[in-house]
């Protein structure tokens, strides 16, 4: 369902420097006018920055000094119905207040990776209607919220210059220019485009995977191996199980060994722990002098304790002699087990060993070994062969029930021949030669044009509206304000300036809101007129009688009369519009 927005009110506001800026806007054509450099770039940049487009923070440097509060009430109208709501942001977070008065924020929003500018995007997309997907680093993932803006805004920057370069970054996505034209435009806009995707990306893997395997198969050890893999026949398996239960009994010796070797250094720990304690024990003097080399406490010379001495020096001579028992067993023990690991490591050699030297028809048995993994190997890349045309089958069947590209192409061939009717008649409108070669007429094939000067600005000029006027036609993508930044150049003469105003008041788009920014030159009276350029003599107010709607709304930065006058007004004059802003955030 096509949504459009229409800006109601820009109010932007610094409590600390107490100054403002605040204008209601005209639903349909909103003439920004005021000196170079006394802001207009600077209110329509405002509107974007207020829905999280941090692409224009550089822009707005100058106006973020004053750490202000930026406001935009608009309207969206779907199914003939208008809802209202208010955003508000403020240096550090975004707030927007809907229909029913409630306030959902999000605090952090100045990195666009955040996660709270993630959420706010998630939530405006859908505000909007805007669903574009784009590809970056092999991932699909939504459009950024310039996207949402781009073809709506002309940047005096590089706007009538370069195409879609009015913000930055852009260009980085994958297939930017066709995803975003399509998306536009209408094509494909009813289909599944992130399983498509998906798929055509899983059919083009499959497909490698096929044919590399087959070409690996067909290397020349894979087809020598099935030629000789019978050469040894049941001598070979039936050795192949004898050497494999050997190899079990010899790694469980070999575990035995290990084990046994253990528990002997245990014992030897044990013996020689035993023999320092004896010699401890008979040194000892019970004469209320020694003490007793583990706790430290005094013998005491009494029957009781020689008994005790006596005993314990007993126990030890008797452990003693039992561990040297367990010593020698142990070894025993730990000789048997070497010796017949020994048995079975040679039994093992001299079996192996024959076969090794055995030749049948030329062929060795480490041959065959060899062979017989290659067979392993191919008998499972087969296998994946198999697996892998199953699964390409499947995903030819589900990309065939899609949109295919050929039906793709179809739609963007109808879309380029509308857009191409639009473009040759507005460029005849602006008095410009038809270009004839299909890179600059061929809207999906349009990088930039051949010109330069104020053609080149005229012929930038014709693509915007002409691209504006398709996606009104279209009825499906969601309806931003006409934002057209500075559509005067400097260098212009007095035929091209009349051309360039007849041209933009008599094509403007008439189901959506639209704003013109345009420099009044003021000079000194007494300056001669000669040193006047035509562009210089234009008085905004003429502009408008003569070749703009009637209802449209002229307004000046700075009242026509200072430089970086944006923020020029009293707050003090605006208390009402100020506390219910502060009442929005205050949640």
């Amino acid at each position: 369902m096509k949504k459009i927005i229409t800006f109601d009110k820009l109010f932007v506001s610094s409590e600390s420097y107490n100054v403002c800026f605040n204008e209601v806007f005209s639903p349909g054509v909103n003439v920004i006018s005021g000196r170079n450099t006394s802001g207009k770039s600077s209110l329509i940049q405002s509107l974007l920055f207020a829905f999280g487009v941090n692409d224009v923070k550089e822009s707005l440097d100058e106006i973020l000094f004053y750490q202000p509060t930026f406001r935009v009430d608009f309207r969206i109208k779907a199914d003939d119905s208008f809802l209202a709501y208010s955003i508000v942001r403020d240096p550090k977070s975004i707030y927007v207040k809907e229909p029913s008065g409630k306030v959902i924020p999000f605090h952090g929003v100045n990195a666009d990776n955040s996660v709270e500018h993630i959420k706010l995007k998630d939530y405006i997309r859908d505000l909007v209607g805007f669903s574009l997907i784009l590809e970056q680093k092999g991932e699909l993932k939504s459009a950024p919220l310039e996207s949402m803006f781009l073809p709506y805004y002309i940047s005096q920057s590089v706007g009538w210059v370069y195409l879609r370069e009015s913000f930055s970054n852009l260009q980085y996505y994958k297939g930017f220019k066709d995803d975003y034209l399509d998306y536009y435009l209408g094509i494909n806009n009813n289909f599944d485009r992130v399983e498509h995707r998906n798929l055509t990306k899983e059919k083009d893997k499959l497909s490698n995977d096929i044919s590399n395997l087959n070409r690996y198969s067909r290397k020349a050890e894979f087809q020598f191996s099935n030629l000789v893999d019978e050469a040894f026949g049941e001598e070979a398996e039936e050795y192949i199980e004898k050497y494999i239960q050997k190899s079990k009994f010899l790694e469980e010796e070999r575990n035995t060994y290990i084990r046994l070797c253990n528990e002997l250094s245990l014992l030897q720990n044990h013996h020689k722990i035993l023999k320092r304690t004896k010699k401890n024990i008979k040194r000892q003097n019970y004469n209320d002098v020694d003490r007793c080399p583990a706790c430290t406490q005094v013998l005491s010379y009494s029957l009781e304790g020689l008994y005790s001495h006596y005993q314990k020096y007993n126990d030890t001579v008797e452990l003693e002699s039992h561990i040297t028992q367990k010593l020698v067993d142990k070894q025993s023990s730990i000789n048997s087990s070497k010796k017949k690991m020994t048995k079975i490591t040679k039994d093992i050699s001299d079996n192996y060993g024959v076969l090794l030297e055995k030749n049948v028809d030329g062929v060795t048995f480490s041959q065959w070994v060899e062979n017989k993994a290659n067979i392993t190997l191919y008998k499972k890349m087969q296998d994946d062969i198999q697996s892998s045309k199953t699964k390409l089958d499947k995903v030819k069947t589900s990309l065939a029930s899609m949109v295919t590209q050929q039906e793709t192409l179809s739609e963007r061939f109808k879309k380029e021949k509308a857009f191409k009717k639009i473009f040759a008649s507005y460029t005849k409108q602006l008095g410009l030669k038809p270009l004839n070669d299909s890179r600059y007429l061929d809207l999906y094939k349009i990088h930039s044009f051949p010109r330069q000067g104020v053609e080149l600005h005229k012929t930038v000029m014709a693509y915007h509206f002409a691209l504006n006027a398709m996606i009104g036609k279209s009825d499906t993508a969601h309806r931003f304000p006409f934002l057209l930044d500075a559509i005067l150049k400097e260098d212009i003469d007095e035929t091209n300036l009349e051309n360039i105003l007849s041209f933009v008041g008599n094509n403007l788009p008439r189901d959506t809101q639209t704003f013109v920014s345009m420099s009044e030159h003021v000079k000194d009276s007494d300056q001669e007129e000669l040193e006047v350029k035509p562009i210089e003599r234009v008085r905004v107010k003429d502009v408008i009688e003569s070749y703009f709607p009637e209802s449209s709304k002229l307004f000046y930065i700075g009242n026509g009369k200072i430089e970086r006058g944006f923020l020029s007004q009293s707050l003090d004059d605006y208390q009402e519009i100020y506390e219910e802003t502060i009442d929005i955030t205050a949640i």
